[in-house]
């Protein structure tokens, strides 16, 4: 059994490899652009809006900060989870996807939370800012603060609600009692250096995987097309469906966050357990329901659309033969998450 395990996995890196390597050679101008996009991204729209809000989660998260009784009604009626985490989850719905992972992360390490409790809300704090969805994707993208903000109220809505599923799944017991935790609380000058460091260091990994993985887009979005963006990196998935006014697809794409985003929060959790298949279905969830509350939102307060012209032929999301790829390669993601050592 253990043989077959490091054979799959074995397997696996072998191809990889391969692939990296194939890519590299034929396709090596895409590569170069793909990550000269990535690098211009991550300097002008990712870093100025999630740096504060990395160094300001785990600064909270040094210092336990507490938000008193209303902080331990939100954290626990809701979420089930002890009142330390109320900042961070907070911060997770407002900050940016790896907000949420890196005060985790610290609260973990300083001794405020059990691992249970950390592996378990790392399914469920996951969100972009406003900076990414009101900013850059509304403003941007789609020309409509009003659009922009739609999403962020529908994700915010959707972590609510899987914060209650996973409260009634499998959150089990009472938190605020757990014995494996020791509240630690750093010297203010201390916490704020480790705040930034520790944000400064998540900001570098961020960046490299951003790059890293819009350089492979360059080479798959040619035969998958936007379904690769969608399942790799949100970025790049809402700029190409923002061509075609897609609306409620990009509310689906950043819910999901993509692989690059996925990665990203498993690096920042590293020494944690987590169920990276189950992850990774809280991730479909939140793009479902991400969506589902962005239409009813538009419907509800009568947000108007802009009438996009694209150049070239429009983006069709149709049930037709790219969703047959898209299917592919949502599989062969879940067969390498499973993979993938906890």
């Amino acid at each position: 059994m253990m043989l077959k395990k490091y054979s799959v996995k074995a397997a696996l890196g072998f191809s990889a490899l391969f692939a990296a390597v194939i890519g590299l050679v034929f396709f090596g101008k895409d590569c170069s652009d793909g990550a000269l996009e990535g690098i211009f991204f991550c300097a002008n729209e990712l870093l100025p809006p999630l740096f504060p809000f990395m160094a300001l989660s785990v600064f909270i998260a040094k210092r336990n900060v507490s938000f008193g009784k209303a902080g331990k009604w939100f954290s626990s009626a809701l979420f089930g989870f002890s009142e330390s985490l109320a900042p961070v989850i907070l911060l997770s719905m407002i900050g940016g996807y790896p907000v949420g992972a890196r005060g985790i992360k610290a609260l973990r390490d300083s001794g405020v939370i059990s691992e249970k409790e950390a592996s378990l809300a790392a399914n469920v704090l996951v969100g972009a800012g406003p900076g990414f969805l009101i900013n850059f994707v509304g403003a941007e993208l789609l020309g409509s603060r009003e659009l922009g903000t739609a999403l962020l109220v529908a994700q915010i809505i959707s972590v609510i609600l899987l914060g209650i599923l996973n409260k009634i799944i499998f959150v089990k017991g009472n938190y605020n009692s757990n014995k494996e935790t020791n509240r630690r609380s750093l010297p203010f000058s201390e916490a704020l250096t480790e705040a930034v460091a520790d944000a400064s260091y998540g900001a570098l990994e961020m960046c490299g995987m951003v790059v890293a993985f819009s350089a492979v887009l360059k080479i798959l979005e040619k035969p998958f097309g936007v379904y690769s963006e969608v399942l790799l990196e949100v970025t790049n998935a809402c700029d190409t469906l923002s061509k075609s006014g897609r609306v409620i697809p990009i509310a689906f794409a950043a819910g999901f966050g993509g692989l690059c985003v996925h990665f990203q929060i498993f690096t920042a959790l590293r020494g944690i357990k987590l169920k990276k298949w189950l992850f990774f279905f809280f991730r479909i969830v939140q793009g479902l329901l991400t969506a589902a509350l962005t239409l009813a939102l538009i419907k509800a307060f009568g947000i108007s659309i802009p009438v996009f012209s694209s150049v070239g032929t429009p983006i069709e999301l149709s049930l037709s033969a790219p969703l047959a790829g898209s299917a592919a390669l949502m599989l062969c993601a879940v067969g390498f998450l499973r993979s993938v050592k906890p």
